[in-house]
This record gives C-alpha cells, sequence and structure tokens, in this order.
C-alpha cells in the first residue's frame, strides 16, 4: 500500500507546481456523468469504511450466540442516558456514547453465582424489576451492573462520568428487554442473593 506525500514531512520532496487537471471538452455528455456517478460510489464507500471504523470495540461474552441475546439486542433503544447507540466489534453487544463515556451492554456473559456482593433491583415505573450485582471500580470509576438469576447473564458497564448522579439510569433503561429473559434467583437482601 503506497501513502501519499505528507507537506509537513521534511523527508519528502514538494513540489512547488501541483498538476492541476482539467476535465477535457472532448467527452461526451454521458461521459461526464458516468465519471461523475463513479466519484459518487467510490465517495460513498469511502464514507462507509470511515464509518465502519468508528465501532465501538466490546469482546463478546462465552455465551453471545445464545438466541436470547439476540432478542435483547435487537431491540435495545437507540439512546441510553442522553447518549446515542453507536456500532460495535461483537456479537450480543451495544454501546451508546464513545470514548471514556461509553456506556456497553454484553449479553451472553457468564452467569455470577450466589454472592454477598452488592446485590440490587432496579424496577420500572410498571413493575418490571430485574436483579443486578454491582461492583465498582474505584481507580477507572467505572460500575459494572451484571444481571443475577438469569441465564445468559447480561452485563453493563457505566463510567461515572457518563452519570455522575444516578449510573443505575442505564440498566434501568433495559430492564424491559433483560426482563424477557426468566429470573430462576433473586436478590434477597442489600448484598445477598440465593
Amino acid at each position: 500500500m503506497t501513502s501519499s506525500p505528507n507537506p509537513h514531512d521534511p523527508q519528502q520532496p514538494s513540489d512547488p507546481s501541483p498538476e492541476v487537471v482539467q476535465p477535457s471538452r472532448a467527452l461526451p455528455r454521458r461521459a461526464h456523468r458516468g465519471l461523475i456517478a463513479s466519484a459518487a460510489l467510490i465517495g460513498g464507500g469511502m464514507l462507509l469504511s470511515l464509518l465502519s471504523g468508528c465501532a465501538v470495540t466490546v469482546p463478546p461474552g462465552p455465551d453471545a450466540a445464545n438466541p436470547a441475546c439476540a432478542d435483547v439486542i435487537t431491540k435495545l433503544p437507540d439512546e441510553v442516558i442522553g447518549q446515542k447507540r453507536q456500532e460495535t466489534t461483537s456479537q450480543s453487544t451495544a454501546a451508546w456514547g464513545t470514548g471514556e463515556k461509553a456506556v456497553v451492554l454484553r449479553c451472553g456473559v457468564t452467569p455470577p453465582p450466589p454472592t454477598t456482593e452488592l446485590c440490587t433491583t432496579t424496577q420500572a415505573p410498571n413493575g418490571t424489576a430485574v436483579d443486578w450485582i454491582v461492583h465498582q471500580d474505584d481507580e477507572t470509576g467505572i460500575l459494572t451492573y451484571t444481571t443475577y438469576g438469569r441465564e445468559p447473564a447480561i452485563d453493563m458497564t457505566v463510567p461515572r462520568a457518563a452519570a455522575p448522579d444516578q449510573p443505575s439510569a442505564a440498566p434501568l433503561a433495559v430492564v424491559g428487554l433483560v426482563n424477557q429473559i426468566p429470573a430462576t434467583r433473586f436478590c434477597v437482601g442489600q448484598g445477598e442473593t440465593n
């Protein structure tokens, strides 16, 4: 692959008189339209290529191919905590926002066993509820919510920078969809599971 000369690179010679190509008057009008159409297709392809390079890199969970994940992922909202949904690099994943503020959801992660870690319930106004094991990484400021008692399990990482006042708003935004995966175990008290 060759790269174009960099005008700011002292190692590359600069051409003081770049060649200007004028369209030929000898080409029929139809040929000009064909050239314009070709340029538009190439430009569109380059734009798609650039846009696909903007996908959020997310590793898949070990059970990402589970059909229940597809049911959840295809119905996720376009926006969570004010951030727009982005393309991701893996099956059964979703992301909202970019960079350090990206909220990421992965379906098909390893279900957590009973634990004494913080277990909390998010409940939608319609009464739909989902239990989550919550882990906060104090160093990075990222909270990880992992569904408890559901297979396949889902985890959602929420940077405090994205939702400093209420990070639980992110998992709350997907409670109705996550609830499609039946619960077999529940939080029994603050920080306790069965």
